[in-house]
């Protein structure tokens, strides 16, 4: 499942490179961090980069909204992972990389990750936006915004307005005060600069994630039927007998690619996104790939 981004970033994913074959040991630089407020639950999140930011109760009950953790690897500017020669060839600096990570890890966490329309579609989408329009360059927004009303349905699925994933988990997932991921692993792939054609200098993020859902055998069964209308259920019970167990013992794993741009005039907004998704049972079935 794929996300086109906005703003005109390309997306590539070629190696990291860095020129400065001279350069000393890689410098890792702790990125600043906002200190999450916490949940209420003990064990909100079970492992993983995140943390417990705050609890969020909406009409299914009570979960913990989380956020990157400072002390995740991924919160560690590296520039081992910066191609600086193409930062420096676009008009950005390794300071303008280390300001913004921390502001695409949030994002990321938080809303491309862990919206609050991750499984509550009774959010709209405009309400969504209206919350969290200031992630957007100011220039930006109106394009964002245009892509939401034109597809408001699938706000991060359409082909035009990847921010945050919607409308591909169970409705609802846990509410009992934990994360609704048992687990949420990001990693910092690679940081470069590009300019497609016709769009501007791009500060972008690559990030891989890995997420942790339980869920039950009945809204797992739901989601394959859904997923492929020339699944037989007969046929998904023979194949996958553990989805008919009543054990409720099974998970649903969302892998990712995210890349989260930024322009030459601000560190703390993104100017373009873009996110390719797939997710699977803890038992190897393809749900959507």
């Amino acid at each position: 499942m794929a996300v086109v981004l906005l703003g005109g970033l390309g997306g590539c994913a070629s190696a990291v490179t860095n020129d400065e074959a001279d350069a000393a040991t890689a410098e890792r630089t702790a990125a600043p961090t906002v200190a999450p407020t916490g949940c209420s639950s003990e064990f909100a999140v079970d492992y993983g980069d995140v943390v417990g930011l705050q609890d969020v109760t909406d009409e299914f009950g009570t979960y913990c909204h989380t956020t990157i953790g400072p002390e995740s690897e991924a919160a560690i500017y590296d520039s081992a992972k910066t191609d600086v020669e193409t930062l420096n060839e676009f008009g950005f600096t390794e300071n303008d990389a280390a300001e913004a990570l921390p502001v695409a890890l949030r994002i990321l966490t938080e809303e491309v990750l862990d919206s609050s329309r991750l499984d509550n579609y009774s959010i709209a989408p405009a309400e969504w936006f209206a919350a969290n329009s200031d992630y957007m360059s100011t220039k930006w927004q109106p394009v964002y915004q245009k892509a939401i009303d034109k597809d408001a349905a699938t706000l991060g699925m359409s082909e035009t307005s990847g921010i945050i994933v919607t409308d591909i988990l169970p409705s609802p997932l846990a509410r009992d005060g934990g994360a609704r991921a048992s687990s949420a692993v990001v990693r910092l792939d690679r940081v470069h600069g590009e300019e497609p054609d016709g769009g501007e200098p791009n500060l972008v993020f690559s990030f891989s994630t890995t997420s942790t859902f339980v869920a039950t055998d009945a809204q797992i069964v739901a989601l394959v039927l859904a997923a492929d209308a020339n699944q037989i259920e007969d046929a998904l019970r023979a194949s996958n007998p553990e989805l008919f167990d009543e054990a409720d013992n099974s998970s649903l794993i969302m892998t990712g690619k995210t890349l989260l741009g930024f322009g030459l005039e601000s560190n703390e907004q993104i100017i373009g996104s873009s996110s390719v998704f797939q997710l699977y049972t803890d038992q190897g079935l393809g749900i959507v790939e």
